[in-house]
């Protein structure tokens, strides 16, 4: 498929993709490992993407314009400046980076969106491409150079290993003075620049994780919402009430 690329910033979450991309006539290049994929864009220039046949596609794309993007509060050069592996550079630049589960959780909950009316679906998906462009702009924004008032580089990576350790042990947390000694912080360092960089506490990004994890389980099927209660760590009662609290709908009703 041949098309003008969007001009701007393009945010694409990948489930699962196999396909080759192509910028002006340069060599293609592959698309086949899960992730966030950024296209930054100035000028009118036209891409290819050639899907693989027999391969379920499962990505969500956002596109930012640019004025928007410097009217929020972060220009297109701050995201070229953040590192990541380049997959283009000639006229257009792609950046990918790894799949984190707040990405994975944001694309599945926009790809099996509860709501089927017009208006209300349209509400629901554009405040979550928001907040999936959001966790997808977040770690390479903060790690970036000229990024204002950010935390020193070191920390942040610090921060970010906490971050990894406190979702790869989400079933079974550490403590917070376990947390921040495995990262190479102390106690009080871990609370405020956690809450700096991600915008929340600890625990509360850890019961985000949870519920995000129960969400992308519901909406993939095969689970009962007593098994996914259980899973994520919930007493099922508990379970509904957080659930409708973040997402807006119960747990049962989204099984449905």
């Amino acid at each position: 498929m041949r098309a003008p690329i969007f001009q701007g910033l393009q945010v694409i979450v990948s489930l699962n993709s196999r396909l080759k991309g192509g910028v002006d006539g340069y060599a293609p290049f592959d698309i086949e490992e899960s992730g966030a994929y950024f296209v930054l864009c100035t000028g009118e220039h036209d891409g290819l993407d050639r899907f693989e046949a027999n391969v379920l596609q499962r990505h969500v794309r956002i596109g930012i314009d640019a004025d928007v993007a410097e009217r929020s509060g972060f220009s297109l050069d701050l995201v070229a400046r953040s590192g990541g592996r380049r997959l283009h550079s000639q006229e257009v630049l792609v950046l990918h980076q790894p799949l984190t589960s707040a990405l994975r959780a944001a694309a599945m909950q926009i790809l099996y969106c509860p709501f089927q009316d017009g208006a209300v679906r349209d509400l629901f998906l554009g405040a979550k491409g928001m907040e999936l462009a959001a966790a997808a702009l977040a770690r390479p924004l903060a790690q970036c150079p000229g990024a204002g008032d950010a935390l020193p580089a070191g920390e942040v990576q610090r921060l970010w290993r906490a971050r990894d350790l406190l979702i790869a042990r989400a079933h079974e947390p550490p403590s917070l003075p376990e947390l921040a000694r495995e990262a190479g912080l102390n106690a009080k360092k871990l609370t405020t620049g956690f809450r700096r960089l991600f915008g929340m506490s600890v625990f509360e990004y850890l019961q985000q994780h949870r519920l995000e994890e129960a969400y992308r389980m519901l909406s993939s099927g095969g689970c009962t919402v007593t098994q996914v209660a259980a899973h994520v760590g919930y007493a099922v009662a508990h379970f509904s009430t957080v659930f409708r609290r973040r997402f807006g709908i119960s747990p049962r009703d989204l099984l449905r």
